[in-house]
This record gives C-alpha cells, structure tokens and sequence, in this order.
C-alpha cells in the first residue's frame, strides 16, 4: 500500500512539474511576443523630424497577435473544444472598446484631414502674401520712376529757363556790340578829326615860323 502511494506521488509530481514547463513556456513565448509588438513601433525619420515612417519590417510588429492554425477546424459539425472563445461579456466590452478606438482613430483621421487642409490654406496665404510683396515692390518701383520723371522735368524746366535768359542776353549783347562798335566808330572818327586839326594847326605854325623868318631876313639885310 505505501509502495503504490509513493508511486502516485512520483507521477503526480512529474505531472506537476511538465505542467510547469509548459506555463512558464507560454509565459516566455506571450512574454517574447509582447516584447516584440512593444519593440515594433513607428519610427520616426530622423531626417524629417516628426514625420512618421512605416517599412515592411515594422508591419508585423503593428498587426495584431493571430494565429490561423489555433482556429483550425477538422469537423465543422464537432467542433474542438481547443478553440479560443470569448464570453458574451468579453464581446460586449472589447466591441465596445474597439467602436470607441474606431471613433477615436476617426476623430484622429478628421484632425489630420483639417490640419492638412489648415497647411494647405497656409501655402496658398504664404504665395498670397508674396505676391502681395511683389506687388507692392512694383507699386515702390513705378513711384521711384514717377519721381524721377518729376525730377527730370523741373531739370528740364530749370534749363529752359536758363536757356530764355541765355536768348535774352544774346539779344542784348548783340544790341550792346551794335551801339558798342558804333561809340568806337564815332571815337576813331573824332580821333580823326583831332588828329586832322593838330596837323593842320602844326602846318599853320610852321608856315607862321617860315613868315617869320623870312620877314626876319630881309629885316636884317635892310638894315645892312
């Protein structure tokens, strides 16, 4: 009696200990598989800061843990208690939490949508914008131009004023030169005629002188 209670004992505690190994195996494997959904998440390009990058390596590690072969079915009429089943109550709660992911993932998707459109809106008020300073740049240019011509006219006016008082002293000089050459011709002709009235005025004297000495020799020759 006590040699096949030892013997019920050795098996219960071999049976024990390959139950053991069996948990800490799945445990390892789920741990494992954890780790493996944890370690593949998006990465982000370090180029683009911010932006998101999906490889084909990444995918598996974004799916959810699946395995077709526990779902495997031999006699659609008997099927294996093996399956994995869910409680009704397990359905209710995680239908209910993945509608809420889904609106969330919705409401996600709807604020990416709107901020697309927002950096849309942004480029196009961004090109708005430089075309505004552009045209501005031109406005700046044509008064730059306008200021110019007003410029250059009062240059233009300046000198033609300056060009009427030039005329205008042409004229005179001209008128002057006339009146000018002509006191100089009316002083060389009185000059003339100075000149003329001391020349004759010197043969008047010199003709006295001549008189006067020949008055003189016979005036000396009668007394003789």
């Amino acid at each position: 009696m006590a040699k096949i209670d030892t013997t019920k004992a050795a098996a219960k505690a071999v049976a024990e200990k390959l139950a053991g190994r069996k948990q800490n195996g799945s445990s390892s494997s789920n741990s494992t598989s954890a780790n493996s959904a944890t370690s593949a998440t998006v990465s982000i390009d370090s180029r683009i800061p911010g932006l998101m990058t999906v490889t084909p390596d990444l995918i598996p590690g974004m799916m959810p843990a699946f395995k077709p072969e526990d779902y495997r079915i031999n006699d659609p009429l008997n099927p294996p208690e093996t399956l994995p089943q869910a409680t009704q109550s397990q359905l209710d709660k995680g239908m209910k939490i993945y509608e809420g992911a889904t609106r969330s993932l919705k409401l996600t998707g709807a604020a990416l949508d709107l901020t697309r459109e927002k950096f849309t809106v942004i480029g196009k008020h961004s090109k708005a914008f430089g075309a505004g300073i552009q045209a501005a740049t031109e406005i700046e240019k044509v008064k730059g131009n306008y200021i110019d011509y007003l410029n250059q006219k009062e240059v233009t006016t300046q000198k033609s004023v300056a060009l009427d008082i030039s005329q205008v002293k042409t004229i005179a000089d001209t008128n002057i030169s006339v009146y000018s050459k002509d006191e100089l011709n009316q002083k060389l002709l009185q000059a003339q005629i100075k000149a003329e009235e001391l020349r004759l005025k010197t043969v008047e004297s010199q003709g006295n002188l001549a008189s006067f000495k020949a008055q003189l020799g016979d005036y000396l020759e009668v007394k003789s």
